[in-house]
């Protein structure tokens, strides 16, 4: 498997996570790394889009600022590259092309301009047509926008200790919820809702064996909305977060009508709640899952989403087929939803109806504490945040193990 490595992977580095809508920078210590030191975001423009161009720029004249204002620590960083920028295709080899891989993979990459620096899962062997081949999970990024993330950290004095893909980082994000032997025998399907897509990621346990970029993400309901109402992608964000869950007394009978309707109010009430929770083994609610998730339909909107809904459904419904196929007599255990858009729970309970799967709701660094001066974000310690599901995982592969993919 190609790996980019450069420095130590178990030296407690700052996290950095390029997201759609936010850079995000998290760093742990303290006894067994279980306090976050120091967290800090950096919104990125609406005008900026899927411009790498731009986008880079904007970080290189940032960054320094945030990281010298903040509680950060040393000079060590690890990067999660953009979701929008990775291509993640599966492929199947045969026996031949198992032998040389790497030659494999770039022939067989679809869809990609430029030279591109590809990372590779294997999953399972499988048959075709009585044939022996390996299935495989390919990740490729372009080589020109790696190395000038490198380059741009290199030139503000920052040691890189890895390089990573983001569907790998978000699911160590919960690998603590799978250490004992048997939870290899349990698939998980994590669904992260962010901006500028959705990413579907599936393991058995620890290991990693689909994955999937969906073009469906808050970015295109709020383009969609913008679209509609003639106005600014700010003043349609703004139109779609005011979107609430159906009232609860129009649901199944033996629901509680007084619950919460707003999607950060439920997640909040959730998290709460499973707050006094000890450990799934005892039946209570594991670390790093907040609450779960209920099915129900989408709510009423003036603004009419269901083309973008359907297609979001419909492409991770394909997901769990495709899983299938790979895993005839394997059932799925769960879906975790994270991603700053799953804050939006009518939109994951949406989803949990559609798909009819035990839907959960997550948040990596809940098990954590937070140090009193870790961060200037608002509140941000004191609500759930599975937009930082990538940044977790970034710490936590640093910690755990070897820089791989």
């Amino acid at each position: 498997m190609m790996r980019l490595q450069l420095g130590r992977p178990n030296s407690r580095p700052i996290a950095i996570d390029l997201g759609f809508s936010a850079t995000r920078l998290l760093q742990r210590g303290g006894s067994e790394g279980r306090h976050i030191l120091a967290a800090d975001e950096i919104p990125v423009p609406d005008e900026f889009g899927e411009d790498q161009a731009r986008r880079l720029a904007y970080l290189a004249d940032v960054l320094p600022g945030t990281l010298q204002e903040g509680a950060f620590r040393g000079r060590k960083v690890i990067l999660a590259m953009p979701a929008c920028a990775t291509t993640i295709q599966h492929m199947q080899l045969d026996v031949a092309e198992a032998r040389n891989p790497e030659l494999a993979v770039q022939t067989k990459l679809q869809g990609c301009e430029g030279e591109q620096m590809a990372r590779w899962v294997d999953v399972t062997d499988i048959h075709r047509n009585g044939k022996p081949q390996k299935e495989i999970i390919c990740m490729a990024m372009p080589r020109d926008l790696v190395m000038q993330h490198v380059e741009m950290l290199h030139g503000l004095k920052l040691e890189i200790v890895g390089v990573y893909t983001q569907p790998m980082m978000l699911t160590s994000a919960f690998d603590h919820l799978n250490r004992r032997a048997t939870d290899s025998e349990q698939a998980t399907m994590y669904v992260d809702l962010g901006y500028g897509g959705t990413t579907v990621a599936i393991t058995h346990g620890t290991q990693l064996v689909f994955a999937r970029r969906i073009s469906v993400g808050g970015w295109h309901f709020d383009r969609s909305i913008s679209r509609s109402l003639n106005c600014d992608l700010a003043a349609a964000r703004a139109h779609r977060l005011a979107i609430t869950a159906p009232d609860e007394s129009k649901m199944e009978s033996g629901r509680n009508p007084s619950a919460p309707s707003s999607g950060m109010a439920m997640l909040d009430a959730a998290i709460n709640q499973a707050r006094h929770g000890t450990d799934r083994r005892v039946g209570a609610m594991p670390d790093s899952i907040s609450g779960t998730v209920d099915a129900a339909p989408a709510p009423s909107a003036t603004i009419d989403l269901s083309e973008l809904l359907e297609m979001l459904v419909d492409e991770i419904s394909l997901c769990l087929r495709y899983h299938k196929g790979l895993f005839p007599q394997r059932s799925m255990t769960r879906g975790i939803f994270v991603g700053g858009e799953s804050r939006q729970s009518w939109l994951c309970r949406h989803i949990v109806q559609a798909i009819r799967l035990p839907g959960q709701a997550g948040d990596p660094l809940s098990r954590l504490h937070t140090d009193d001066n870790a961060t200037g974000l608002l509140g941000w310690s004191e609500r759930t945040r599975p937009e930082w599901s990538v940044a977790a995982g970034l710490l936590e592969r640093s910690m755990t193990r070897k820089v791989k993919a």
